[in-house]
């Protein structure tokens, strides 16, 4: 009996190390949704607003991407809606590894660091994985 218990044991060991490897593992392959709210340094000002708009779209393109957005606010969203920022964008990527690839870029690290932070007050980012 002692025998049996131990192999029960061993058992269920065995299959959580594994669901764990395939949890970790199925995880890297899951879509990755990039989400940055912006508040800019003049806020509310159109020329500024268009500016990140322009510069921002230069990445649309890069490698990885399923779909990006960017936009303003939309002011009439209702009571529970935050539109104290200026601008947002939303990037779909692959996975993971095409996630690491997009923000290590060099043209994302051009483009953030010497375009659009320069402008930037605030800016809060989320990022969240989907099937």
């Amino acid at each position: 009996m002692k025998r049996e218990g131990r192999y029960v044991l061993c058992a269920l060991i065995l299959t959580a190390c594994f669901s764990s490897s395939v949890v970790c593992s199925s995880e890297r392959d899951k879509k990755i949704t990039h989400v940055i709210i912006v508040w800019l340094n003049k806020s509310g000002d159109a020329v500024q607003r268009q500016k990140f708009l322009d510069v921002s779209r230069k990445l649309n393109n890069s490698p990885g991407i399923i779909n990006r957005h960017v936009g303003v606010v939309k002011r009439d969203g209702g009571h529970a809606v935050d539109t104290s920022y200026d601008v947002a964008v939303s990037v779909t990527l692959e996975n993971q590894q095409a996630m690491d690839a997009y923000m290590n870029s060099p043209l994302h690290q051009q483009v953030i660091k010497k375009q659009l932070l320069p402008i930037v007050r605030k800016m809060i980012t989320y990022n969240f994985s989907s099937q």
